[in-house]
């Protein structure tokens, strides 16, 4: 796909509006993060969100609107402490869940009976939105699981070539996501964002709650509440301890490290680290919405740096600071160590055996192991794969557009014979990668009683740092399975990218 990179001015703003009515993609700036939008109330539209982001379809969307008026298309009902918000905040980051209408689709929705809408506050994002007489569903617009983009930059190093347009409206204002606060009952906040529940309940005149987490199996009203999110692909570490505690625990890491500090540490903890750590500012420890601004490029930033570990400092537990301990706890999957203690290890950490696994093993894993083998023998890399499947039929051979597809790549895979996957085969492999997240679900079902065979299972996309859901190409012609190969390899070669340094 060619993505159009588009400009904020009339002209570029009409021909993004376009494609929007016409079923397609455009990535646009709020003062928030960018958004990646499509109609809200075109289900195969909003589907194409899906599949770029490589986002699991038990997330909803937010809608954006452009007028109060128009939320109306959307929600079935707006009680009036509902209205109290929007009319106090918006337009602004601030999502309110309200009951949908019956023609909001399940794709945005989650097939929740409820929807979550907002009207941005940036100037580019609301006249795009007015051009397209349309409720625009939206989620931020970077690969699944990774920091949202607060650049034009960040949104074309994640989703060129994924979108059909993509437009420059320069840096997000805030920085993080909009705060979300459902209305159909007694308020409560799924999300914190820069609207802080002392904010709302100024307005209310009430207690707001905030529920910031889901169950398993629950749909989450929210987005950013179920999956690991806002990750980089180093890992991050939440480090509590002194000054001079934290500095030695950088150094004597044996892995490149970055450390992010607020301004009044930077010139002490500068000085103390040792050659070719990374450091970076959130900026000034008294104001959260400097690090609310700063937190999604640090880490994209740090990605860039080459880093295998962020270590990341405590933020306090606080209504001024939710959003911005919100995210960053989220990155670090709630990783919290002691400064004098820690020693980095990883599930990450010099593997050397990768099991690929998918249902039938006769297309997307073996084309899968055979990329990986491959790269990992032209580069010198000291580590290698096999494959195996959920359920494999009796008498299953490889698939002949796999074949042909792999063969493209000057790769032979017609010696691979379809294998069931086996509890030995999962003890033998270091990381188990799954092509999709319907995959790991299953399998980390099976190993609910193992949490260490469990916590080697990862799918492709995530462990990648790219997020995408590699789809079964089965039933398809050559270009479905190249489409396929090619969607593999990109994740392939992101985790011999990390493997580079351990080479024979």
């Amino acid at each position: 796909m060619e993505t159009k990179l588009l400009s904020a001015n009339g002209r570029d703003l009409k021909t993004a509006a376009e494609i929007i009515t016409g079923g397609g993609t455009v990535i646009f700036p709020t003062e928030t993060v960018y958004g990646l939008g499509a109609d809200a109330l075109n289900p195969e539209a909003v589907r194409k969100i899906f599949k770029a982001k490589g986002r699991p379809g038990d997330n909803p969307l937010i809608v954006h609107v452009h007028d109060i008026k128009q939320v109306d298309t959307v929600a079935e009902e707006v009680p009036e402490k509902a209205k109290m918000l929007m009319e106090h905040f918006w337009p602004g980051p601030l999502t309110v869940i309200l009951k949908r209408r019956d023609s909001v689709p399940d794709e945005v929705t989650a097939g929740l009976k409820t929807v979550g809408v907002r009207m941005p506050s940036d100037r580019t994002a609301l006249e795009f939105l007015k051009l397209t007489g349309r409720p625009v569903a939206a989620p931020s617009a970077n690969l699944s699981g990774k920091p949202s983009p607060t650049s034009f930059k960040h949104c074309v190093e994640d989703m060129s070539g994924r979108v059909d347009a993509i437009i420059d409206g320069g840096d997000c204002a805030v920085g993080v996501e909009s705060t979300v606060i459902d209305m159909t009952a007694s308020p409560v906040i799924y999300r914190p964002g820069d609207i802080t529940a002392g904010m709302i309940e100024d307005v209310l005149k009430e207690k707001v709650t905030l529920h910031d987490s889901v169950a398993d199996g629950e749909t989450p009203k929210s987005p950013g509440l179920k999956y690991k999110h806002y990750s980089p692909a180093a890992e991050v570490v939440i480090l509590k301890g002194s000054v001079d505690e934290v500095i030695d625990c950088v150094n004597r890491q044996s892995v490149s490290c970055g450390i992010i500090v607020f301004d009044q540490m930077l010139e002490t903890v500068k000085n103390g680290l040792s050659r070719g750590r990374v450091i970076k500012t959130l900026g000034d420890r008294k104001s959260p919405r400097d690090a609310e601004a700063n937190l999604f490029r640090v880490l994209r930033d740090m990605d860039e740096m080459g880093v295998r570990v962020i270590f990341a400092p405590e933020i306090p537990d606080n209504d001024k600071w939710a959003a911005v301990r919100n995210r960053l706890y989220r990155a670090a999957g709630n990783r919290v160590a002691s400064a004098s203690e820690f020693e980095f290890k990883s599930a990450h950490e010099k593997p050397k055996r990768f099991l690929f696994v998918c249902t039938g093993n006769t297309c997307r894993s073996p084309m899968a192991e055979g990329l990986f083998n491959e790269i990992c023998r032209r580069r010198g890399i000291a580590a290698a794969s096999a494959s195996a499947g959920l359920s494999v039929a009796p008498g299953s051979v490889l698939s002949e557009n796999s074949l042909s597809a792999m063969k493209r790549e000057n790769i032979d895979i017609s010696g691979h014979v379809p294998t069931a996957l086996s509890l030995d085969m999962l003890k033998e492999f270091d990381v188990v990668l799954t092509m999709s997240s319907s995959h790991k679900q299953m399998l980390k079902m099976i190993l609910s009683g193992n949490s260490e065979l469990s916590e080697k299972v990862f799918t492709l996309g995530e462990y990648s740092g790219l997020g995408i859901e590699i789809s079964d190409p089965y039933g398809g012609d050559i270009s479905v399975y190249e489409s396929c190969l090619k969607e593999i390899k990109k994740c392939v070669a992101a985790i011999a990218d990390k493997l580079s340094y351990d080479k024979v």
